[in-house]
């Protein structure tokens, strides 16, 4: 009887001692995941929100515009040109585009993506309203232009010209893209006394998705084939007059292309 108590004692030892043992496992494994998790956050959370914010925003800001740069550096110059000939069908147009967006210091993208929504790139287009007429690639209206005379809105380098400096007067005076466009279609007033009506909304949508389609597309069928570095421009992996040859070769946009 005695050693039946005593084999009960041990048993129970036994367990208790076990059980410690894995209370003992389980609350200090459990510690450090916690542990780990808030060292985890703690690295998340080293600089203050607002520092952020503010790093997000410098680096936009101090974004180079990659088809400017291409365009810029007589290397990949020809190239761009034949990139956007090939969405224009006009090397004309691609050039006095091009020309004037450097010129204006504006992203390449968000012009063409303006001129296709106005224009859809006809040199010739015309669009009559109540009291005035909008005419030419950036459809310039003949009171807001009334300098220039019947011809001149239809020779696409004035119109260009004209189209991208007023765009970018909008963009400056407005402090951003979007408010920029919405004074470039609903004007100035409109914008200003926040009556910009849902059209211009639509408007300004239907650019910037031209716009990304355009920054995609140029990433795909020409970007890759170039290396930007501080020396200038160089094609990447493979001979000079290769890369020079082939850029003019667009896979994706001969695909599409309408005759």
């Amino acid at each position: 009887m005695i050693r039946r108590k005593v084999h009960l004692i041990s048993a129970v030892i036994v367990v208790v001692v076990l059980g410690v043992g894995v209370s003992f496992y389980f609350f200090k494994s459990t510690d450090a995941a916690l542990l780990g998790t808030i060292e985890d956050k703690t690295e998340w959370v080293a600089m203050h929100p607002k520092e952020y914010r503010d790093a997000i925003l410098k680096a936009n800001q101090n974004k180079s515009d990659i088809i400017l740069t291409l365009y810029r550096d007589q290397a990949s110059k020809e190239s761009v040109i034949a990139f956007f000939e090939a969405i224009t069908h006009s090397r004309q147009i691609a050039e006095v585009i091009l020309k004037y967006a450097d010129e204006f210091e504006i992203e390449p993208s968000l012009v063409f993506a303006l001129a296709w929504e106005e224009s859809q790139y006809n040199p010739r287009a015309v669009n009559k309203n109540k009291a005035s007429i909008d005419r030419g690639l950036f459809q310039l209206n003949s009171k807001s232009f009334p300098s220039l005379n019947v011809e001149d809105f239809y020779n696409p380098d004035l119109n260009a010209r004209y189209g991208i400096a007023h765009l970018r007067w909008c963009l400056d005076l407005a402090g951003s893209e979007v408010a920029g466009l919405a004074m470039y279609n609903a004007g100035t007033t409109r914008v200003r006394s926040d009556s910009t009506p849902k059209s211009t909304l639509d408007y300004i949508s239907r650019i910037q998705n031209f716009q990304a389609g355009i920054e995609q597309l140029f990433q795909q069928e020409l970007a890759s084939r170039w290396v930007i570095a501080e020396g200038g421009v160089k094609p990447a992996g493979q001979r000079a007059g290769d890369a020079r040859l082939a850029s003019v070769r667009f896979p994706l946009l001969n695909a599409f292309r309408q005759p």
